[in-house]
């Protein structure tokens, strides 16, 4: 084997290589939501949950599976035990006060995120507003519920 040959063969596992590092540093940022760039444009409001399960900061929040804002601070509320999610929701997006807001499982491998089913109310939510969620469905739970049930019969 020639030298200019194995130079080039050199040249093209480096490029292979390179690509590769790119393509997984895309690749976790994409898995983190990292990629999408969304700052503080919009209204803040609170939901208050029971459970949240997985949910993450900088989580989707969703409407009709379009992206609306995001999650931008995850608090406990040692008052009333209960995690209380502050969420972004874009200025350009209205939703009723009655709108349902739910923590749901974006896949298998355990990704959550905020759905918003829109209400019927004529005023829409305003900065500041506090609201109650509808909790996380704990996958590990269900299935210690179903095994208890089985052991008992």
């Amino acid at each position: 084997m020639s030298l200019s040959t194995r130079r080039d063969i050199d040249f093209v596992t480096g490029l292979f290589v390179l690509g590769s590092i790119i393509a997984f540093v895309f690749l976790a940022l994409r898995a983190a939501n990292l990629t999408e760039v969304s700052g503080d444009d919009g209204y803040t409001i609170k939901v208050r949950f029971e459970n949240i399960g997985a949910l993450v900061n900088r989580a989707p929040v969703k409407s009709s599976g379009v992206l609306v804002g995001r999650v931008k601070n995850i608090i406990y509320n040692s008052e009333d035990y209960v995690a209380e999610v502050s969420l972004v929701i874009g200025e350009e997006y209205e939703f009723p006060v009655d709108s349902i807001f739910s923590i749901v499982s974006s896949n298998l491998l355990g990704g959550q995120y905020v759905s918003i089913e829109v209400g019927g109310e004529e005023k829409n939510l305003a900065e500041g507003a506090v609201l109650q969620g509808e909790s996380a469905i704990v996958l590990e739970h269900l299935i210690s519920k179903f095994l208890f049930d089985k052991a008992k019969e």
